[in-house]
């Protein structure tokens, strides 16, 4: 907890003051997956694309919705259950809390294809967030992402995920 609260600072300390704006936008995350469940843990890197598009509601609140996609291989749990990649849509409503800066909740459905269970699982997303102005045209990300999945099969249950990701928000003008 508190490494995700120094990388929140963090953001924070770099940011530009660039106001947000109506648009689409493109960016790249990687970040860290991590899970504790009945002390099968698993850990890996993991990246992420997305494409959205954002429009400010009133000046105090921003709303976006995204696709996104993580292609390739990471390893889930000690009973070798791996997965090959996933994609999803979220709705990214935000609080703007400054002309530079703003928080954000994430509410998913994601889609994640569990190769050695030969099966492609649906799970919620829910997440928060903070986004920072680099310049006119780059945002800074950093955020949290818990991942509950249905279940896989009998020996592993429904797996859930903790990701922490910092990404590059490149926006379309």
């Amino acid at each position: 907890m508190f490494k995700k609260l120094l990388i929140a600072s963090a953001v924070f300390a770099i940011s530009s003051g660039v106001a947000f704006a109506d648009g689409g936008y493109a960016g790249y995350s990687g970040g860290m997956r991590d899970n504790i469940k009945n002390t099968n843990s698993y850990r890996g890197l993991e990246g992420r694309l997305f494409l959205g598009y954002g429009t400010i509601v009133n000046p105090a609140f921003y709303f976006g919705g995204e696709i996104f996609g993580a292609p390739g291989s990471m390893s889930i749990n000690n009973n070798g259950l791996k997965t090959t990649y996933e994609y999803g849509v979220s709705l990214v409503p935000s609080m703007v809390i400054s002309e530079h800066a703003m928080m954000f909740l994430r509410l998913g459905i994601v889609r994640t294809h569990f190769n050695s269970a030969n099966k492609t699982i649906s799970g919620g997303q829910l997440g928060v967030g903070v986004q920072t102005g680099l310049t006119q045209s780059w945002d800074l990300r950093a955020e949290y992402i818990y991942t509950a999945f249905n279940t896989v099969n009998s020996a592993t249950g429904a797996p859930k995920a903790d990701q922490a990701y910092l990404g590059l928000v490149y926006k379309f003008e």
